[in-house]
């Protein structure tokens, strides 16, 4: 366990770029447009978007950032599958304690839960201080813009909890739905190294363009094929956008509960408890490739 727990953090220390010093210049940024915007009055609540609950206009703005971040972290992980199951050229040392190698299966289990356990953590962290970003922007707007209406600060407090608490649920669903697609694009990395990414979307393409040439007529109420059919609805995880859109309109405070209730009914869980499996075999395929083949 204590192997393990090195190896993560191995993972953090040759990938803190993208999940930590990326995030926290984005911060930055985003606190320097906010704050720009709004003492250059740029922002007029009843033209622009007819905000008059200055806690309403909270959680437009924290479920805009969480949308950008959960954006953020699936493009980042996609990324550092792509790189990480190859980066190391099957240097399996733990750390820096050469005399102590792990098995290959290790190190891209590893790597795998670093990408579903500390990089997400890392990007909610940044999703929160997002939200007091927010908050801050909120608050500054009370004051400066005409339009808004002063909410308790419980209001915010409330909507500030039900939205972490859904974003959690929804983040990791999220991540176990794109299992696979994280594993594949790492078993591309170890067999083809830099080319992983173009061949994650070249080989489902042509295997979709083999399948029309060859059974055009076949599957006639799939548009497209089956094997292009079904990675498109695979790929599609945005369920409950209609609800969310709802709950954001009305004027009670977002309802996490009842929101997360109605999108686990929309999962199909049968695709995702197969994913999960199907991720765990690509693992386990690229391990053995890497043992067998990949010089040290």
């Amino acid at each position: 366990m204590k192997s393990l727990t090195a190896l993560i953090k191995r993972e953090y220390l040759e990938h803190r770029g993208a999940f930590f010093y990326a995030p926290a210049a984005i911060l930055v940024v985003l606190t320097v447009i906010m704050l720009s915007g709004i003492t250059l009055g740029r922002f007029e609540a009843q033209a622009k978007v007819a905000i008059i609950s200055g806690a309403k206009g909270f959680e437009f703005g924290f479920l805009a950032m969480s949308a950008l971040w959960m954006a953020y972290l699936l493009l980042a992980l996609f990324f550092y599958f792509a790189d990480a199951f190859s980066a190391d050229s099957r240097n399996n040392a733990m750390l820096f304690w050469k005399s102590m190698p792990q098995s290959d299966f290790k190190i891209l289990a590893s790597k795998m839960l670093a990408g579903f356990s500390i990089f997400p953590a890392l990007i909610f962290v940044a999703l929160i201080l997002s939200g007091v970003i927010v908050f801050v922007g909120v608050v500054i707007m009370l004051v400066t813009v005409p339009g808004f209406t002063v909410s308790d600060p419980s209001a915010f407090f409330a909507s500030a909890l039900n939205i972490l608490a859904f974003d959690l649920g929804y983040l990791v669903l999220a991540l176990l739905w794109y299992a696979p697609f994280f594993a594949w694009v790492g078993l591309l990395s170890v067999l083809f190294r830099r080319w992983s990414i173009p061949l994650a979307f070249l080989i489902p393409a042509l295997v979709g363009l083999a399948e029309n040439l060859l059974f055009r007529n076949i599957f006639e109420d799939r548009d497209g094929g089956f094997v292009l059919s079904y990675l498109r609805d695979r790929i599609n995880f945005a369920v409950g956008r209609d609800d969310i859109f709802d709950t954001m309109m009305q004027d009670s405070t977002f309802n996490a509960g009842a929101l997360f209730t109605r999108f686990l009914t929309e999962v199909d869980w049968s695709q995702l408890v197969g994913g999960v499996g199907v991720a765990f075999v690509l693992v386990y395929v690229a391990s053995e490739y890497r043992r067998r083949f990949v010089a040290t």
